[in-house]
């Protein structure tokens, strides 16, 4: 059943530890270890990529506010209402394709397609601004930018550019391999602003392949099939050697696949306890955690490295 605004819970104070995912955390500290990630970051900054991004959405894209589109900011203010956070700029962006994504480094936009509008309903629309804005709760926003960088580049061009050359193959892939994961964390944030599974999964069913002609004829039981027999395909070395390869510099999970994980954990106690009131809350200790280089607040204390500048905490 679809929660309505004025009956959609809230989390005040949650700690992003609360819905964090086992994956994202071992994935992001394999990351930390990598070998060449200070001087990456070193590089973007020096290339001023998140100013040109920003310049560039002003510019070509509808910056929204209560004034402009305010149906859909409404449920971004809703959104971030739930998690306990602060609402980040939000752009609507002219492109067929559906897609969001959050970026920045120093200050945080989320980015939404009209293909993406058009294709979702609201209560979905307003999942998939949960997800991106638990990317931002969660302190991924560094790496993912650096990622980001990556992907827009193109690996063919990017291996062009001297800085890569500075690269290992470890750091590319452990690179993905997080950001891949970190998908999954912010799949629940997406979970906790819908309060429905059923409307998680039916996003990701419609970002798999969903048109405005089959909306009434998308199956989620037959979708969450197919993560099953994906994994089923394991019984062959050489379809474990295909997957290696389709997914190494991939940058999200196959939908079906995050699909059947998000379903899963709504099913979970560990969700019902957050519903119910009881999870992990920013403490007093750990808001007062400032980097020592630009001093913003770090609020996880799993992190070792800023997740606004990159400095050693």
């Amino acid at each position: 059943m679809t929660t309505a605004a004025a009956e959609r819970l809230r989390f005040p104070g949650i700690h992003p530890t609360a819905f964090e995912h086992p994956l994202d955390r071992s994935a992001l500290e394999a990351l930390r270890k990598t070998p060449g990630l200070d001087k990456l970051f070193k590089k973007l900054a020096s290339l001023h990529f998140e100013r040109q991004v920003r310049l560039h959405f002003t510019a070509d894209s509808l910056r929204l506010s209560p004034r402009q589109c305010p149906d859909i900011y409404r449920l971004l203010r809703e959104a971030a209402a739930v998690l306990d956070m602060p609402e980040p700029e939000l752009y609507l962006m002219q492109t067929p394709q559906p897609n969001a994504f959050a970026i920045g480094m120093d200050r945080f936009t989320i980015v939404l397609t009209s293909g993406l509008v058009d294709l979702m309903t609201e209560e979905e629309l307003r999942t998939v601004i949960g997800h991106e804005l638990g990317h931002i709760k969660s302190g991924h926003m560094l790496y993912r930018t650096i990622a980001i960088f990556l992907t827009l580049a193109g690996l063919v061009a990017a291996r062009n550019l001297p800085f890569v050359n500075m690269l290992s193959q470890a750091l590319l892939y452990a690179f993905y391999d997080w950001f891949r994961k970190s998908e999954l964390t912010a799949d629940r944030a997406g979970l906790l602003v819908a309060q429905d599974p059923q409307v998680a999964v039916r996003v990701l069913l419609k970002l798999a392949g969903g048109a405005q002609r089959t909306v009434g004829q998308l199956n989620l039981e037959e979708f969450l099939k197919q993560a099953d027999d994906y994994e089923d395909m394991d019984e062959s070395l050489l379809n474990i050697l295909y997957k290696f390869e389709m997914t190494r510099f991939q940058t999200h999970p196959f939908p079906a696949l995050r699909a059947r994980e998000i379903h899963r954990w709504g099913q979970a106690e560990e969700y019902r306890d957050i519903l119910r009131g009881n999870y992990a809350r920013v403490e007093t200790a750990a808001a007062d955690r400032r980097c020592p280089r630009c001093a913003a607040i770090v609020e996880n204390p799993l992190f070792k490295f800023c997740p606004e500048c990159g400095g050693t905490l």
